[in-house]
């Protein structure tokens, strides 16, 4: 808050604790969040910490967006964000008056990731809605394509090898995820059938075979990547068919394993947060709704699942899990009574008592009533 006052930033600022971010209350309601500055900063040497605040205090100086298109077109770029990013959007508190924003230019790329437009600037990356897009006069196809234009053009290519087959972006910019979108890079580099990972905004990582030794590798150099670099992008493997990137399937059981215990970790992570917000979201509004928490456990065979718990007479919002434990909390004579069922089993014996709620990137089931103990039974014994 100190630097953003020395580069000039006079308006009102607080700070956010249980959100991580620095709130500037007026009519635009706007934030800065502060995971990524602290990531950095704690990455960064005792030398260099200080250049990462005075980099990110440049958040504050909210640099107008150009009127015209023609003056704005060339700082376009696509970027791709978590679907966590759209969650926060949409559930985040905000300062003053302001709402959350909806209505991000956004179209789907994959089961956890979203393709996005930014406005683009030395010091500023500022994600555009779709109201911005109508007061240019242009389509959200018109401006993706010019954007993917303005991306090829950035730089040529710069990859480092990583083994005979395997390959990792080393542009630096932000934008090496979002490069998964030029097909013919790609394919320059790692051939006509290659294996991709986006892990994190700074990282596209390549195989060229679809060997087993070489996706375990691929995994291993994604799940470091997100570890160290943060930004998490996807989980998935993508190929290429018709020139479009789409989620690759593994054959190999321990590839799929360790990519699905990847994605594990991510939505556990995401869920989190997602939680946090809705606690906070009803907590404001009076309304008294459990949100249960997406665990992981380790299972006798050292196998990674997730699981979730559903109490009788709790109104709860459910994460969607591999697994569940329902039970009864200090009921007389049924104190400790427990049912573990795998989620598809329960879904098949007890989805007339789930609603699945509209409008959230991770899905919530919401229940009230408590299924029969005769066919929770049975689906334990089974």
């Amino acid at each position: 808050m100190g630097a953003a006052r020395a580069r000039g930033y006079e308006g009102p600022m607080e700070f956010d604790a249980p959100n991580f971010r620095i709130l500037m209350p007026g009519s635009e309601g706007g934030a800065v969040n502060l995971h990524n500055c602290y990531h950095d900063y704690c990455e960064a040497s005792r030398a260099e910490r200080r250049a990462v605040v005075d980099k990110y205090s440049n958040l504050f100086v909210q640099a107008d967006i150009p009127d015209t298109f023609e003056a704005a077109r060339r700082n376009l770029l696509p970027v791709l964000r978590t679907g966590a990013f759209l969650q926060a959007a949409q559930l985040g508190p905000l300062a003053g008056d302001a709402k959350p924003s909806t209505g991000f230019a956004a179209a789907d790329f994959s089961d956890d990731t979203v393709m996005l437009l930014a406005w683009d600037t030395e010091h500023l990356t500022r994600i555009l809605d779709t109201s911005q897009l109508e007061k240019w006069g242009v389509s959200q196809e018109a401006a993706s394509t010019i954007a993917l234009d303005n991306l090829r053009d950035l730089a040529p290519e710069q990859f480092v090898q990583l083994g005979a087959n395997l390959f990792a972006s080393d542009w630096n910019d932000a934008y090496d995820s979002s490069r998964i979108l030029l097909p013919d890079l790609v394919h320059r580099v790692a051939g006509q059938h290659p294996v991709v990972m986006i892990p994190t905004r700074g990282r596209m990582l390549l195989s060229a075979s679809h060997s087993r030794e070489d996706l375990l590798t691929l995994v291993s150099y994604a799940q470091s990547a997100i570890e160290t670099e943060g930004r998490r992008v996807s989980t998935l493997m993508y190929e290429y068919v018709d020139g479009k990137a789409v989620p690759y399937v593994p054959l190999d059981e321990e590839v799929a394993r360790k990519l699905a215990d990847l994605r594990r970790m991510a939505l556990q992570e995401d869920y989190a947060e997602q939680k946090q917000l809705l606690d906070q979201g009803f907590e404001q509004q009076g309304t008294d709704i459990f949100v249960a928490t997406y665990m992981l456990v380790k299972g006798d065979d050292e196998r990674i699942f997730s699981v979730s718990t559903w109490t009788a007479g709790v109104d709860a919002l459910l994460p969607e899990t591999d697994r569940i434990v329902l039970g009864y909390l200090d009921e007389p004579g049924r104190e400790g009574r427990r049912w573990n069922v795998a989620w598809a089993d329960l879904v098949a014996a007890a989805g007339h008592l789930m609603v699945r709620q509209e409008g959230y990137q991770l899905p919530r089931w919401r229940v009230r009533a408590f299924p029969d103990e005769a066919a929770l039974n049975a689906l334990a014994a089974e």
